[in-house]
């Protein structure tokens, strides 16, 4: 329904939010749009853009798809180059995140957010430790291989043979207008007038 809803109305303007629906104004009619499942948002009166509605999405991919930790194993040696480390890593978070990395202001929901960058400093080998927390599972294998480089022996949480490979029907949709955003189970959409 949501779908075919953005079709018809390609643009709009929030005329009003609350926690659990918005008033969306288009060229013809002012719709409401109630949703349940609210996992994130980001509604502000008076945004103005296109409008449109996602199964998937880059915001979505820390929602569906196996999640997975990665840690890095107690090693006797310093790590020598740890700034040099959390750079490559901060780096390839943002490429993997690409546009939607500066679009979201942080959230549980954000994976790009779940850097624990405090753990990556010269004591990392010697100590062990979390370094993301619960993000994409292609997204844990890429840090690992930057780890690699930098001589950082690293594992995963859960560990690989616990990763399920079914996609399964998505939970949550994103809707999309301009610059904001809601992240929810379910949309329903009613004109007002």
């Amino acid at each position: 329904m949501m779908t075919k809803f953005t079709q018809l109305y390609p643009s709009g303007l929030i005329r009003y939010t609350q926690s659990t629906f918005l008033e969306l104004v288009t060229d013809t009619e002012v719709h409401r749009i109630d949703f349940r499942g609210k996992l994130s948002s980001r509604l502000r009166r008076g945004t103005r853009g296109p409008v449109s509605f996602h199964h998937d999405h880059p915001l979505l991919k820390g929602v569906h798809g196996p999640l997975a930790s990665l840690m890095a194993r107690a090693t006797p040696y310093p790590l020598l180059s740890a700034p040099a480390l959390l750079a490559d890593i901060r780096q390839e978070l943002q490429t993997q995140a690409g546009e939607w990395y500066s679009f979201v202001s942080g959230s549980w929901t954000m994976w790009w957010q779940r850097l624990v960058a405090h753990n990556v400093q010269p004591s990392l080998t010697r100590t062990g430790g979390i370094i993301l927390d619960s993000v994409p599972v292609e997204v844990a294998q890429s840090v690992a291989d930057i780890c690699a480089t930098h001589g950082v022996e690293t594992y995963y949480y859960p560990p690989q043979d616990r990763w399920s490979t079914h996609a399964g029907n998505p939970m949550y949709h994103l809707l999309l207008i301009g610059r904001d955003y809601i992240i929810a189970r379910e949309f329903f959409v009613s004109t007002l007038c």
